[in-house]
């Protein structure tokens, strides 16, 4: 039997991570994209510090650093005064204590080249036409696709991921309902210079009762500029236009050059009816739409790759069933709407037209930043409180771990990230056992770490009395434990740490059960 392929449709951001984290697992992946040139712009241009924790995993990171812009903060201003700000850079239990801004054409173009390192290609000017997606899987997916010199071929997959943004073609054929709720806004975007521009280490949020606009700084004295519009029909928005409406909504904030591009879109929100159809799965922007604000969306779509790629991967390596795939869209949906949700309330603060809400907001945001109760929302966006525990509530703000939390441990990439060594290294392909001594300086019992190793041969298994996390400290407490962590870096079980042999029958009783009946990490 010939191995199995994976379709991906789309080569934007998420398709690419979803390429590379099957590729480095050995899959063999097709990637195709209809477009046959990159975009003369690009919405998505921020990367969040759980994305850049994430893409260690894909050999990336640095390159991003390298080619991005750091900003430690969220500003939120009114009426030209500072009402707010969030602080990535204070953030405790960050590798990245800071987000990167990027625009996604390079984003793109860095993991481009990773799928070519990996042994990928990617097949530009390649259209799907017909995909039917048979209810046994036995059968695969069959699909047409055009190629760039008009040719139509049929061919076969085992699986069909749509990575292939809001106006999914894969979406469409496999009927999945989608309803996106229109907003009555629309934005207009440029990448521009401003001189005399706020501090460019802080994403700038100015709100008004003429509306909302928005600065991040890309690169030194460069911006992109968002600003809320009436309309998205016409023409892309002139440069006067930015200009005027930074002059009424920000008052003092800069003065507009000549653009790289303009364009102007209206904001809509959505969530797909269903994240898989058998073989077939929707990612990023194919599953969900969400409001601009706060750069969030790339970003969703980025966890959706890395949380689809590693489950796919077993499946198909035979290390997990089937049924393992449906916790993708259980997982992810609820995610989803959840970062949905929280743009959109973004969004809607924003556009408040009545002086007296727009006191009540600016006031209210006012005491949460004095109070620091605004400050315990840095994890959310930054990303790195994304949970697939079950009623978690992350701005409550918790000390403990349950199943389902992002560990605050990390890939080796092979770079030297300062700090990156006081934390636990995970595998990237395989689950991590870590084991927690409890009290600083005790080290775990080593015959029993030995016991333990040797009952779970295809599991790494981490002895964690020589780091001096604070972070890891701060939610592990002071009493033995181990903590069973997917490949992801998300915590799947935990327990006291007590006989070898106790901790070997927990972990084996979560570890996903393979066809053959072996147990087996994914």
């Amino acid at each position: 039997m010939p191995d199995p392929r994976v379709l991906v449709v789309g080569a934007g951001p998420v398709g690419l991570v979803l390429a590379c984290e099957l590729l480095r697992r050995g899959i063999d992946v097709r990637v195709v994209d209809k477009r046959t040139q990159a975009p003369a712009h690009s919405r998505a241009a921020i990367l969040w510090p759980r994305q850049l924790e994430l893409l260690r995993r894909t050999g990336v990171t640095p390159r991003l650093l390298e080619r991005g812009h750091r900003v430690d903060a969220v500003a939120f201003w009114s009426e030209g005064r500072r009402k707010g700000t969030v602080r990535i850079s204070t953030v405790p239990d960050a590798l990245y204590p800071f987000a990167v801004t990027i625009p996604q054409t390079v984003t793109e173009e860095i993991l481009a080249q990773r799928v070519v390192e990996l042994g990928g290609t990617i097949e530009s000017g390649t259209e799907l036409l017909v995909l039917s997606h048979p209810d046994e899987r036995d059968g695969g997916p069959h699909v047409s696709l055009r190629g760039p010199s008009g040719e139509v071929t049929y061919e076969r997959f085992d699986w069909v991921v749509g990575a292939d943004g809001a106006h999914s073609t894969v979406r469409r054929l496999l009927e999945v309902p989608f309803t996106a709720a229109p907003v009555n806004v629309a934005f207009g975007i440029c990448d521009a210079p401003v001189e005399g521009a706020p501090s460019d280490r802080t994403v700038h949020y100015f709100w008004s009762g003429a509306g909302m606009i928005g600065l991040a700084p890309l690169r030194e004295g460069v911006y992109r500029v968002a600003m809320s519009l009436p309309t998205a029909e016409g023409p892309p928005p002139p440069r006067e236009l930015f200009q005027r409406l930074l002059d009424e909504r920000a008052p003092g904030s800069g003065t507009v050059g000549e653009p790289e591009w303009t364009a102007a879109f209206a904001v809509r929100f959505g969530t797909a009816g269903a994240f898989r159809k058998g073989s077939c799965f929707l990612v990023g922007d194919a599953a969900h739409i969400m409001s601009p604000a706060n750069g969030q969306g790339m970003n969703t779509g980025v966890q959706d790759a890395v949380n689809l790629g590693w489950k796919l991967a077993a499946v198909i390596r035979g290390e997990a069933p089937d049924a393992l795939l449906d916790t993708y869209e259980t997982e992810r949906r609820a995610a989803a709407v959840r970062v949905t949700a929280a743009t959109g309330v973004q969004t809607r603060l924003g556009l408040l037209g009545s002086p007296w809400r727009r006191w009540l907001r600016d006031a209210a945001v006012v005491v949460a930043d004095r109070t620091r109760l605004l400050q315990r929302a840095a994890p959310m966006f930054a990303q790195l409180d994304t949970s697939y525990a079950p009623g978690r509530t992350p701005l409550l703000g918790s000390r403990s771990l349950r199943v389902g939390d992002r560990v605050p441990a990390f890939v080796d990439d092979g770079s030297d990230w300062p700090g990156a060594r006081t934390w636990p290294v995970l595998d990237a392909d395989a689950w991590t056992l870590l084991l927690w001594p409890g009290r600083a300086g005790r080290a775990v019992d080593p015959g029993r770490a030995a016991a333990i190793a040797a009952g779970l041969p295809d599991v790494r298994v981490t002895d964690l009395a020589s780091l001096a996390s604070p972070a890891l400290r701060r939610v592990l407490g002071g009493a033995p434990r181990f903590l069973l962590v997917r490949p992801d870096g998300h915590l799947a079980a935990h327990g006291g740490l007590t006989g070898a042999r106790a901790a070997v029958d927990a972990v084996r009783a979560v570890l996903p059960v393979s066809a053959a009946g072996a147990r087996r990490p994914a």
